[in-house]
């Protein structure tokens, strides 16, 4: 800032003058001294009531504690914890009633037995529970008593005879849940509850217990806190005087003035909150400060009080707070100081004009400095500070001022620009134009360690344009650079001669330049690159310019090191995903592939879809939404990676991880064997050769035509009719002996469900046995309701292996329950993808990668939902997925299709409602169909096809 020709003063001369101007009126000050003595030693004064006063308060609840456990310790040496009769326990009355006469603050006296007997002995000071038990207006007392679960109330007047008896079958006390109980069971010694609402007589109050160790019995007192507040009304001194206790929780235990105690909640009193009182003054000493053990002056509302919190030791987290105005405290010191204004007063507005001149001179552009001061904190740099003033040291803090707002602002605008989103092109490009800033800088080039060599990344010199700056760049790539000469040369401030003579051929050689190297350190402090600053002269950068340029380095440290650690994350991400559909693909040999043609064939679709001007004219991906695709496409059947390939596999019905046709083959060579042995013993018992020679043939051919069926069930290309099911049944029917132990070198868990038989045992040659039912598992992800809206009949078995269930398939060789577990796969996607913390740009990568499966019409799954609440990329892949499988050459189980096959069918799908048919439509017109043919299908596969058929 520029300074002012005005002559300036030193801030050191205005301050001698200014109390010289006070040494001549310090008289007045005497009025004031005499003031303050007093109103101290009324304050003092004050305190020592406060003190006495909140003594004397907890002093007499201590008494009156003391006095309560007193007699909780007569009880307690009593028999009253060992009687169990109920005569016992009236003979008892006489005394009890003369300890709750003489103490007006108890309530009850009371016993509760291990044995869940309860006996309670109580004073009626209000008529709730007259009312409630319609008991005689005269009753002073009541006992309750609870002995085998029977519980009766008995009223008695005030010189104990009996009144009324009434039976109670719905009291319900649950003694070992209250927390006077617990807490006595827990102590050596007596406890006292948090105050509460006694349940039976609505009043507040605590409760105090202990244990009778011989008898396990639970001796309690309840003492009621009204007497509390009576007690604080006996102490209140001033008008303004406020004493009231509270809990931890702001609870109002007691206050002074009973009216405003307690407040109606539905149909009980309950405690007011502190709030709850409307005297502001004790919730702000109750916030602000509560724990101080000494007296407290304050400030509230413009007035000035004097307080006091005490801690009531007697019970638990109750505290005594008092409180009074401290000028009913000094009125007396009020009317001195009144006097003394009086006098002083011709004194002072003699010197107030000379006073404020100066205060004025002084203060006025300190005031207009803190205001631009604040203008910095909340980051406004957009006006210069121009407050003018005649003392020196102000006017060269402003001047500072100004140049301190400039380098933060700059600072701030240079860190925001490095850390934004960019390339690292544009990010180098900054870091250069920065240090470029530096004075008689001529340039930088910024150097990226890149293993053990270090390579140059950007370069910049002042007097070159940028095309200029790139062919520079280009030739000191070509330099094999070692990292640890670089920071050896850099001691000596002189730039190495291979670098040297690319320089000498751009810039004026007349100019001797050195270099300053500023290494770049991330966050773990490695050295990830070196910023060189050059310039017109050998010698290192002053102190000042060497901070700025490390300051710079340390901005652009972070920034390069969050690219590469974006980069990386994308990259191992990527990774993750290609390994993961690798490991689906290389599951079985008939799949491979898949999961990665349905991305390409995918995003072929979407591409076409952006570009298209029809239909999707106004669709189109950003950068964030391409990646979400790619994601969700590769991941699209991740759930594969737990379906058993041997089902996705099953190429006959009896396939699990063999063929079961075997086993039933060598029982048909067992039948047989049979057939050979009866011919060989009927021959050996004299029979006749040519009968029994026919009868074996006819069997042995019998038998061949029946495997042969079977055989042929098996593969699972023929519609199952009802006869041939009936056949098979019959073929079923046919025994064979088992003479082996079928349990025996089995695992447990096959063996226990395998029934017990006695051997020789006859076996049916086909059979569904309780063996080949395996229970489902993950059932409560299909169950109605479930968080994931999954909506799939669920089979009562996971496997169900029954060898004549299976070759009764009607069509194909899968179950139910195998078609159900190869649909689960979309399940498994959809759960593992939610599981995984994408970020908010990712999250509709299990939507898009889990509804390929879905349909138009809402009959998909797994949640059968409609189109409309599909989004557009799941249904690209919905036909991405089906045109890949129907044109794939890796199946077992159907025959590759055509273009014109394949088109035909999707066609019909269209005509259902199950694909898209706009997205169907874009398909055929883009192209999309034929690119992918050419570079995934077979040439046999390639035929013409007439798109007028299907537009």
């Amino acid at each position: 800032m520029r300074s002012s020709s005005k002559k300036k003063f030193s801030l050191q001369l205005h301050i001698i003058s200014l109390f010289t101007i006070l040494i001549t009126i310090s008289g007045i000050s005497l009025g004031w001294y005499s003031y303050s003595q007093l109103s101290k030693n009324m304050i003092n004064s004050g305190k020592v009531l406060l003190s006495n006063s909140s003594k004397e308060v907890v002093n007499k609840i201590h008494k009156e504690s003391e006095h309560i456990y007193t007699m909780l310790e007569i009880v307690n040496a009593s028999n009253l914890t060992e009687q169990t009769s109920k005569e016992g326990k009236i003979a008892s009355l006489p005394v009890l009633s003369e300890m709750l006469i003489g103490t007006p603050s108890l309530s009850a006296l009371f016993v509760a037995y291990p044995n869940d007997d309860f006996f309670l002995y109580r004073k009626l000071n209000s008529t709730v529970i007259l009312k409630k038990y319609n008991a005689p207006l005269t009753s002073y007392f009541m006992m309750t008593l609870r002995q085998s679960e029977q519980t009766t109330h008995q009223f008695y007047n005030s010189e104990g005879y009996l009144l009324k008896v009434v039976e109670d079958p719905k009291y319900n006390l649950q003694i070992k849940q209250r927390p006077w109980y617990s807490n006595a069971k827990n102590s050596n010694t007596y406890t006292i509850t948090e105050a509460y609402l006694f349940h039976a007589s609505q009043e507040f109050g605590v409760t105090l217990a202990i244990e009778d160790k011989s008898t396990g019995a639970v001796i309690g007192a309840d003492y009621t806190l009204d007497t509390l507040s009576k007690l604080l009304q006996e102490f209140r001194a001033y008008p303004s005087s406020q004493r009231i206790v509270v809990d931890q929780q702001e609870k109002v235990i007691a206050y002074q003035n009973t009216d405003l105690l307690l407040s109606k909640q539905g149909k009980f009193d309950t405690f007011k909150s502190l709030s709850d009182i409307h005297l502001p003054e004790l919730n702000y000493v109750f916030e602000h400060y509560q724990g101080q053990q000494e007296s407290i002056l304050f400030s509230f509302n413009g007035e000035d009080w004097l307080a006091k919190i005490d801690n009531i030791s007697s019970y638990n987290n109750l505290m005594l707070l008092q409180l009074v105005k401290t000028k009913e405290l000094l009125s007396d010191a009020y009317s001195l100081r009144f006097q003394s204004v009086l006098i002083t007063l011709l004194i002072i507005l003699a010197t107030l004009p000379i006073a404020w001149y100066f205060a004025r001179l002084l203060t006025a552009p300190i005031s207009g400095l803190t205001k631009d001061l604040q203008k910095i904190k909340n980051f406004d740099f957009t006006e210069k500070i121009t407050t003018k003033t005649p003392i020196k040291e102000i006017a060269d803090l402003i001047s500072v001022t100004n140049s301190m707002k400039d380098t933060i602002s700059h600072f701030q605008n240079l860190s925001a620009s490095l850390v934004s989103k960019q390339s690292t092109k544009q990010l180098l490009s900054k870091i250069s134009n920065e240090c470029n800033n530096i004075p008689n800088c001529q340039g930088t080039i910024i150097i990226l360690n890149q293993k053990e060599q270090c390579q140059i990344q950007h370069c910049s010199l002042n007097n070159l344009n940028d095309s200029e700056n790139m062919q520079l760049k280009k030739q000191l790539e070509t330099l094999s650079l070692s990292c640890e000469k670089l920071q050896k040369d850099a001691q000596t401030h002189i730039i190495p001669d291979e670098i040297t003579q690319i320089l000498n051929g751009w810039i004026d050689q007349t100019l001797s330049l050195g270099w300053q190297l500023v290494t770049m350190k991330n966050r773990s402090g490695t050295n990830i690159g070196l910023i060189a600053v050059l310039e017109s002269q050998i010698k290192p950068l002053n102190k000042g310019k060497l901070k700025y340029a490390q300051a710079i380095a340390s901005f652009s440290a972070l920034s390069i090191q969050s690219q590469q650690l974006l980069a990386d994350q994308k990259q191992l991400l990527e990774s993750f995903i290609l390994l993961i559909a690798g490991a689906i693909d290389s599951k079985s040999p008939y799949t491979g592939g898949h999961c990665a043609r349905v991305p390409e064939l995918t995003k072929m679709l979407s591409r076409a879809a952006c570009e298209d001007q029809g239909a999707y004219h106004s669709f189109n991906l950003n950068e964030e939404q391409w990646e979400e695709l790619h994601i969700a496409a590769w991941l699209h059947d991740c759930g594969k990676i737990i379906t058993p390939e041997y089902v996705v596999d099953k190429a006959t019905k009896l396939e699990t991880i063999y063929d079961r046709l075997n086993e039933i083959r060598m029982r048909f060579e067992l039948l047989k064997s049979e057939a050979q042995k009866t011919y060989w013993k009927g021959l050996a018992e004299n029979g006749n050769k040519e009968q029994l020679l026919a009868q074996r043939d006819k069997r042995l051919a019998l038998l061949d035509e029946e495997f042969e069926f079977v055989a042929q069930c098996n593969l699972g290309s023929e519609f199952m009719s009802t006869d041939k099911v009936v056949r098979l049944q019959t073929i079923a029917n046919r025994t064979w002996t088992r003479t082996l132990n079928n349990k025996i070198g089995l695992a447990p868990h096959q063996v226990e469900k395998i029934a017990e038989s006695t051997l020789p045992a006859q076996e049916y040659l086909l059979s569904d046995k309780s063996e080949h039912l395996v229970k489902s598992d993950n059932a409560e992800l299909t169950e109605p309701g479930n968080k994931w809206g999954f909506r799939m009949d669920t089979p009562e078995y996971r496997f169900n292996r029954g060898e004549l269930y299976n070759l009764s398939i009607k069509r194909g060789t899968l179950t139910p329950e195998d078609r159900f577990i190869i649909n689960g796969h979309m399940v498994h996607t959809i759960v593992m993808l939610s599981q995984l913390p994408f970020p908010e740009h990712l999250q509709d990568i299990p939507t898009i990668a889990g509804g390929h499966h879905e349909k138009m019409d809402g009959t998909g799954y797994p949640r059968k939902i409609v189109a409309s609440e599909l989004p557009l990329t799941a249904r690209m892949m919905v036909i991405a997925d089906i045109f890949e499988a129907l044109t794939a050459s890796d199946r077992p189980y159907k025959e590759q299709k055509t273009l014109s096959q394949a088109i035909t069918i999707m066609s019909f799908m269209v005509k259902e409602d199950h694909i898209d048919p706009e997205l169907f439509k874009l398909f055929l017109t883009s192209g999309v169909y034929l690119d992918y043919a050419k570079q995934y299908l077979s040439a046999e596969q390639i035929d013409e096809v007439d798109l007028g058929l299907y537009l």
